[in-house]
């Protein structure tokens, strides 16, 4: 995997919170063998809510050049910039499969305000990408990104996608897979889970990948167990693969990933959707 050059794309904002998403890409570049780049893309909105206060292209333009230089003097690195009309939603998911990026690092101030009405926007901006979308709320915390990461894994036909994403995440970034199985007392569930989790242990340690088997506690939801089990360990990511054919209903009441995705402990999660591992 560090034979070719890898692409990180970061949707830029001229925000805190996106230089935060910057941060983890200056850090994967450093921390690689492997040629990498940055892109910065910013989208302006040609319609809806969203258009309002937008700057104008030839602003962005201006804004870009002072923040190229100023990540050149601070990091060292050069960045490419984009700047896109469209629609935030698909166009930032459309660019980074046409320019084949490896991953998309998005920054996020989490559920707030207008968001716990309409939804998240962070998932909005994610369903149906054909790249993997790495979420963050805040600076990296520890030195080594990705070393921990937490898979969490249950009944659904998905999760061997999911599995062989983590393999691929896993042999890139040098981590350890903290796999975390759910309680359940349903025994056609149980079978189904332990059939997934056969196929996580034979294919994980078939890459020599190291790992560690972690069970939710009783009587708390699973979501909760996995962002309690990535805080207990320190962990660098969560891995989750998004809800097949969203609806309307997941994005007013909330898709049950988001919640993860906007975990108080501001833990980064790594999103990604069924029928893309071939990307």
């Amino acid at each position: 995997m560090e034979n070719r050059p890898i692409k990180y794309i970061i949707p830029w904002d001229f925000t805190p919170v996106a230089e935060n998403a910057l941060l983890y890409a200056v850090r994967f570049c450093k921390s690689s063998t492997a040629v990498s780049f940055i892109e910065l893309v910013y989208v302006i909105q040609t319609g809806g809510l969203f258009s309002k206060g937008k700057m104008s292209e030839a602003d962005a333009r201006d804004r870009f050049k002072v923040d190229q230089k100023r990540i050149l003097d601070e990091y060292g690195i050069e960045v490419k910039t984009v700047i896109l009309e469209g629609n935030i939603f698909d166009t930032i998911t459309e660019y980074a499969t046409e320019c084949q990026a490896d991953m998309v690092i998005m920054g996020t101030h989490g559920i707030k305000g207008v968001q716990k009405l309409t939804g998240s926007w962070a998932l909005k901006v994610i369903a149906g990408s054909e790249v993997p979308f790495l979420v963050v709320q805040d600076k990296p915390v520890h030195r080594n990104i990705f070393e921990h990461m937490v898979l969490p894994i249950d009944f659904r036909d998905e999760e061997k996608e999911k599995i062989q994403w983590a393999i691929q995440i896993a042999s890139r970034y040098g981590s350890k897979i903290h796999i975390i199985v759910p309680n359940t007392f349903d025994s056609g569930v149980l079978k189904k889970i332990n059939f997934n989790l056969a196929f996580a242990k034979k294919h994980i340690e078939g890459y020599n990948i190291e790992s560690e088997i972690h069970n939710a506690a009783k009587g708390k939801s699973f979501q909760e167990e996995i962002v309690n089990l990535a805080v207990d360990i320190e962990a660098d990511v969560i891995l989750i693969m998004t809800t097949p054919n969203l609806d309307f209903t997941d994005y007013v009441f909330g898709a049950q990933e988001q919640y993860i995705i906007a975990n108080n402990s501001k833990i980064p999660v790594l999103c990604v959707n069924p029928g893309t591992i071939n990307h």
